[in-house]
């Protein structure tokens, strides 16, 4: 899981802006399509059980793919960079960052609001741990800081957003594997949900090599 860690997000550079409440339109237009899908679905299928359960799923697919760009652009674009000698913007993988937290809270609240008097204790408990994470990782993607003093060091605040971002891929790749073993409808989704998961790796490593080659290549005379 070495390939997860938060210089995935953050890339090798460790001066990173301060978050601001204004985050630009990329983090809010996220967000507004996600609650679009759910809305359209609902008004598509009715406001019964079927338009919430196709809303709810919709949602879940579409923070997937946000997830995997969250993960992959700083690779993809320090690569680039390297390759091609282009400029690469270091403040977008932190705000597809903020946009998958976002798009997932609108997830998250499309399970839990159509069945917040009857909720099971496990979708209950998976909508506070979810949503628990998602803050942390919402939180810890900038220096948090109070009267100009950073809150949490920079060492935990990464090894926070590791953690965050290990569960967030293991919960993709985990149910797109016992979706593609278990008894159930074939869905070429989760095939195509695990490949992303995969190249998100095969991505990261990649960057790694890249910049471990840039370190050791000699410098031509």
């Amino acid at each position: 899981m070495v390939a997860l860690d938060n210089s995935a997000i953050f890339g090798s550079d460790h001066k990173v802006p301060r978050l601001k409440l204004t985050l630009g339109p990329l983090v809010g237009g996220i967000a507004l399509l996600a609650a679009a899908l759910v809305l359209g679905a609902v008004v598509a299928r009715g406001f019964g059980e079927n338009g919430l359960r196709l809303g709810s799923q919709l949602a879940w697919r579409y923070v997937c793919l946000v997830f995997f760009a969250a993960l992959s652009s700083g690779p993809v674009c320090r690569i680039a960079s390297r390759v091609f000698q282009t400029p690469c913007p270091e403040s977008l993988s932190r705000k597809l960052v903020w946009g998958f937290c976002a798009s997932y809270a609108v997830y998250l609240l499309s399970v839990f609001l159509p069945n917040v008097i009857q909720l099971s204790a496990g979708a209950t408990l998976m909508v506070l741990f979810g949503g628990s994470v998602a803050a942390i990782m919402a939180g810890t993607v900038a220096p948090i800081r109070l009267n100009g003093r950073v809150l949490i060091g920079d060492k935990t605040r990464r090894a926070m957003l590791a953690i965050a971002t290990m569960y967030f891929w293991l919960c993709y790749a985990l149910m797109a594997l016992a979706r593609i073993s278990g008894p159930h409808r074939p869905d070429v989704w989760y095939g195509f949900s695990l490949s992303l998961m995969v190249a998100a790796l095969l991505l990261r490593y990649a960057d790694r090599w890249f910049g471990h080659r840039a370190q050791t290549q000699p410098l031509a005379v």
